[in-house]
């Protein structure tokens, strides 16, 4: 990789520098911070090390380091054309066009390996995210958190991790919601069969059968805190015509157990069929219920107990979180002898750690915030490292369209689905790209109408448009008898336009880029990266012919060299698309 050449070449620098008596190094395990400059003017790469090296080497002025470093290069290397130094310190580079076309050759034999690494084999990763309670679809909030820890999982798994993906249920016992959930779907099954509905509010709302026959039956009660949207009349419907009306008379124990199960299972088939449309496939569905059944719970508890981190008060088992960085400490199970949300989560943790996974990252909405230190000392109070757990906290999506946001989705309710509402209008691959445009850390708009459009202005279609282009090239030079040749085979020093060197400057930086990705958990960072380089191939484009026309005359070793370049720019486009779980198309 070019910044570990970089890298190298600086502390080279840096030793010799030392050892010429220039200055002194309390410290040799130095960092070498290397950035691309945002103007090309400044160089291909630019290293601030000379700023962090003032406390090392006893000297305040980091210029002054740096004319020293600079005096130390060597005169003649294979990479750097030229350096300079600017600001405070900074020392910028500039490379040899050599070192920039010999990157065409590693590409192609790379190939979809180009970019990956292994960097962090032997880290065994386990991404919990969505984890959307079953009382409800997936919503355009969930698909972003689906989008971010999808999208991570790629991203580590290019750098060596094993990654493994999983979705939490909620489907605790005690669970009230769903309770409520479940009593919901009731109220809309005996609706199905004529009961009325009466509502809180004083509606009262026919049943089916009393519409089409006028028949008299008991009026059942909604749930004040129901669940009102269309949805949940497709639930019942469907279980109309699974059992009929055999829990119509049936004692409530019966009906309820009954609901419990066939409203989880339902509910579950429809987010796992919204996730699927999203090009997201889970490899466990972990049941919070299992935790329960298998005594995991209990022996979580024991286990804090034993470690002294639980103790009685007021009739209630609290968590000694306190002595473990929260704010105060926490009920595990109630005086009613209910075990809390923390109890559970506790179990589960324990559970991912003992599975043999050496990273946990749970990715939640932002106002599960105050949940953080609480979930950590737990699972330090468990004995394992708090930060082997890390938690990413994902900020709001909004939908716009013609200039409102969408506040309901198709549905009815409150809930603006994922698949129905946005999937279904503007297809996956503008999904993930636009969830994924801007940091999680910020709050995100999707514009409905902007990711239909087919024009540079959607940021999808600029980025699949351009893989269409280069492929098309590709396809017309070889349909005209001018097939590429690998780039190993081909003369590269004819690439010496400026804007032939910003696309091989652009693409030889995608590994490090991939790596930063993965490192900081920014999978925006690719989907910007893909912007860029599609704005410097239009550029290419309109300086650079690649296939010559009639009106214009391009020598044959020109045609190859550039033709290695388009194969080149695909090959990197094709695998950040790839990560990002967006296709990449050859023909648009």
């Amino acid at each position: 990789m070019i910044t570990d050449d970089l890298t190298a070449l600086v502390r080279i620098a840096v030793f010799a520098a030392r050892d010429a008596g220039e200055f002194t190094l309390s410290d040799e395990d130095f960092a070498v911070p290397l950035v691309t400059p945002r103007q090309k003017e400044h160089g291909d790469y630019s290293s601030t090390v000379a700023l962090s090296l003032k406390k090392a080497t006893g000297i305040n002025d980091s210029r002054d380091i740096a004319n020293r470093i600079l005096r130390h290069f060597p005169a003649d290397n294979p990479l750097i054309a030229r350096m300079d130094l600017a600001g405070p310190g900074f020392i910028n580079f500039y490379l040899k066009p050599d070192w920039l076309h010999a990157v065409l050759p590693r590409i192609e034999t790379e190939d979809a390996k180009f970019g990956a690494s292994h960097l962090r084999r032997g880290e065994k990763v386990l991404i919990e995210f969505v984890s959307a309670n079953p009382t409800g679809p997936i919503s355009v909030v969930n698909g972003r958190a689906a989008a971010l820890g999808d999208v991570l999982g790629n991203l580590l798994t290019s750098q060596g991790c094993e990654v493994a993906r999983e979705f939490y249920v909620n489907d605790a016992l005690n669970s009230t919601q769903m309770e409520i959930f479940a009593e919901s779907v009731i109220a809309r099954y005996m609706q199905q069969l004529g009961h009325a509905l009466n509502f809180a509010d004083g509606r009262l709302e026919p049943g089916a059968q009393q519409k089409e026959s006028g028949t008299d039956k008991q009026a059942m009660d909604f749930p004040e805190k129901g669940y009102p949207g269309d949805y949940v009349r497709e639930i019942a419907a469907k279980i109309v015509g699974e059992v009929g009306a055999r829990y119509e008379s049936s004692d409530d124990a019966e009906r309820n157990a009954y609901f419990r199960e066939a409203t989880l299972r339902y509910m579950i088939a429809s987010q796992r069929s919204a996730l699927e449309a999203f090009g997201l496939h889970f490899d466990t569905w972990f049941f919070e219920s299992s935790l329960y059944q298998s005594g995991s719970v209990d022996k979580t508890i024991a286990k804090l107990k034993e470690r002294g981190y639980a103790y009685e008060k007021d009739g209630a088992l609290w968590l000694r979180a306190t002595a473990l960085g929260d704010d105060k400490d926490r009920v595990l199970i109630r005086s009613n002898e209910k075990a809390t949300y923390i109890a559970a989560d506790a179990a589960y943790h324990d559970n991912k750690f003992q599975r043999g996974f050496t990273h946990l990252i749970d990715i939640w909405g932002a106002d599960h915030h105050g949940y953080v230190s609480r979930l950590k000392a737990g699972v330090a109070a468990l004995g394992y490292d708090p930060q082997k757990l890390e938690i990413v906290l994902t900020q709001m999506v909004s939908l716009v369209r013609d200039g409102e946001a969408v506040i309901g989705g198709k549905r009815k309710g409150n809930v603006v689905e994922l698949k129905e509402d946005l999937i279904d209008e503007i297809g996956k691959d503008a999904a993930r790209f636009y969830f994924l445009l801007n940091s999680y850390e910020t709050p995100a708009t999707v514009d409905v109408e902007l990711a239909r459009k087919q024009s540079n202005d959607n940021p999808v279609y600029y980025v699949q448009y351009a893989h269409a282009r280069l492929s098309n090239i590709l396809r017309t030079a070889e349909e005209r008898g001018l097939a590429r040749e690998p780039a190993a085979q081909v003369a590269l020093s004819g690439l010496t336009h400026p804007s032939e060197l910003d696309v091989l400057r652009k693409l030889i930086d995608y590994p490090n880029e991939v790596t930063t990705a993965a490192a900081d958990y920014a999978p925006h960072r690719l989907t910007r990266f893909a912007m860029d380089l599609s704005s410097l191939l239009n550029v290419f484009y309109e300086n650079c012919r690649v296939l010559p026309g009639t009106d214009e005359s391009i020598s044959p070793e020109v045609t190859k060299a550039r033709l290695a370049l388009v194969n080149g720019a695909r090959i990197v486009l094709r695998n950040l698309l790839a990560l990002l779980g967006v296709t990449a198309p050859d023909k648009m």
